[in-house]
């Protein structure tokens, strides 16, 4: 089994103990026939792919139930954004790691899953943009990983663009359910 497998088997046993619903593996969305059916390198359920079927009280359940976790990585996320410096004060801190939850809560009331991570290491940055818009369109919480220093700086990039082309006006990807983490930040997160 090769490094980034490895540690996506890891994440979804994590994610499992953690939260106590199930997590698989490169996850297919189901989408139908017809259409592009996007997949994920980890899903944590519950999942929500039949027809009309909705779980956004349980996501948001969930999301209450596990906020350490996810003030955690929201905080890991903005640190590498650089909105939360080591000089912010306690008040800045948790004014923004609030105004992110609050995204979270709010953003992708008809997730297919409750969390979609998307771990990309030796990809073209296409496939990155892929991977981060297939990681937030499809779960309540969308998690983008750069298994290597080059790919996470890489989403970091993105994140920013997605954010800039939004400040000026232009047509963009929404970016309020997704979390930009390392490897290492995740599985600190988890306890792993």
């Amino acid at each position: 089994m090769n490094k980034v497998k490895k540690f996506q088997k890891d994440v979804a046993e994590l994610f499992e103990e953690r939260t106590q619903q199930e997590a698989v593996t490169e996850w297919g969305s189901e989408m139908g026939k017809e259409m592009y059916a996007p997949r994920v390198d980890v899903a944590v359920g519950p999942f929500a792919i039949a027809p009309g079927v909705h779980r956004d009280q349980e996501h948001s359940h969930l999301l209450h139930q596990h906020l350490d976790l996810f003030r955690r990585l929201t905080a890991f996320h903005l640190e590498n954004l650089n909105v939360l410096t080591p000089e912010a004060t306690a008040d800045e801190r948790e004014h923004h790691i609030n105004q992110k939850m609050d995204k979270l809560f709010s953003t992708n009331q008809n997730a297919r899953c409750f969390v979609a991570i998307e771990i990309e290491n030796k990809v073209s940055r296409k496939h990155l943009m892929g991977g981060a818009v297939n990681g937030s369109v499809l779960g309540k919480v969308g998690i983008a990983v750069g298994f290597n220093e080059e790919k996470h700086r890489c989403f970091l990039r993105l994140y920013r663009y997605f954010e800039f082309l939004g400040q000026v006006e232009k047509p963009t990807f929404n970016t309020a359910n997704l979390l930009i983490i390392s490897k290492d930040q995740l599985m600190e997160a988890l306890g792993g």
